[in-house]
């Protein structure tokens, strides 16, 4: 009588114990799920946060792209024109290279005809540099670099070094009567006609300013400057060039003081040059149109 009523019992607890199994593998799913929905909130909410966050911001967002796009554009468009410069650069460069080709090839297929074109050119702008603008004989610079030169080889040498300063007499009262253009085409004159009278290698005819020259002249005794100085005396006498307002003449006529010596270590040039103007000093003050020159005693005075 019992079995039969155990039994059913027993199957009941059996069948319970097997769905509690059943259950279980669900129940993990469950809380997989829960899970899942969990993280799925949680990103749902930082989306959301990260939507107001670049709601709020938007506008500053939208400015700094603005400027990064305006920085971009102007980076853009510098590169573009150092681009065109460094290609402008770029064929100016070529083209140069080019004439500079065709340079060296004319050199090279005419180096004589060039080498002696820049020889005359050189030449003539040191001639230029070394004439008086107005009269074109030998300015100051040339005449000192020619009167140290003639005095070292003089010293040298033991030779006799002789100088005359000329002088246009009353030119001021030229000037007032004539005018300064007048006097410019006297100077002119004058000048021209003292050059073409210095002819012996070494000798030299300058402009020495306003309106006196001086003339070098190496190996040349105070005699031999003597007769250098009346043959200049006489030229400009005969270009009878109208002076109205000169005391000694109707026309332009020269003073000149002559110095001489044989160059020693125990003097120099400037000594020499200073009797020479002294001289003339003399000239004009005793009268003008006159030479005063130095003897073996005295000065002397010679008039033409």
């Amino acid at each position: 009588m019992g079995w039969p009523l155990s039994q059913p019992g027993l199957h009941t607890v059996a069948q319970f114990t097997g769905r509690d199994n059943e259950q279980d593998p669900l129940q993990g799913q469950i809380q997989a799920l829960h899970s899942e929905v969990a993280r799925l909130q949680q990103d749902i909410q930082d989306l959301q946060i990260a939507l107001t966050t670049t709601s709020e911001h938007g506008d500053l967002i939208e400015a700094e792209l603005h400027q990064t796009n305006l920085k971009l554009s102007t980076e853009v468009k510098e590169r573009q024109r150092a681009e065109a410069t460094l290609q402008a650069l770029l064929e100016l460069i070529c083209r140069e290279r080019d004439d500079l080709e065709i340079i060296v090839q004319t050199i090279m297929e005419h180096g004589d005809v060039v080498d002696a074109q820049w020889h005359q050119k050189l030449y003539e702008e040191t001639i230029r540099s070394m004439s008086d603008g107005l009269t074109q004989v030998p300015n100051r610079r040339r005449f000192d670099e020619h009167f140290s030169h003639q005095w070292k080889l003089m010293q040298r040498e033991s030779c006799p070094l002789s100088i005359i300063l000329c002088d246009i007499d009353y030119f001021k009262q030229y000037n007032d009567i004539y005018g300064h253009l007048a006097g410019d085409d006297c100077l002119r004159i004058v000048a021209k006609a003292l050059h073409s009278k210095i002819r012996r290698p070494g000798d030299l005819m300058a402009r020495y300013g306003g309106e006196e020259f001086v003339v070098v002249l190496p190996n040349t005794t105070a005699d031999g400057a003597l007769e250098v100085a009346h043959k200049l005396q006489s030229t400009i006498a005969e270009l009878q060039i109208p002076h109205v307002h000169s005391d000694v003449s109707r026309y332009i006529t020269l003073s000149m003081g002559i110095a001489a010596t044989i160059p020693s270590p125990d003097q120099s040039a400037d000594d020499l040059l200073r009797r020479a103007d002294r001289r003339l000093y003399l000239a004009k003050q005793e009268g003008r149109n006159r030479i005063i020159y130095p003897s073996s005693t005295c000065l002397k005075e010679s008039t033409r």
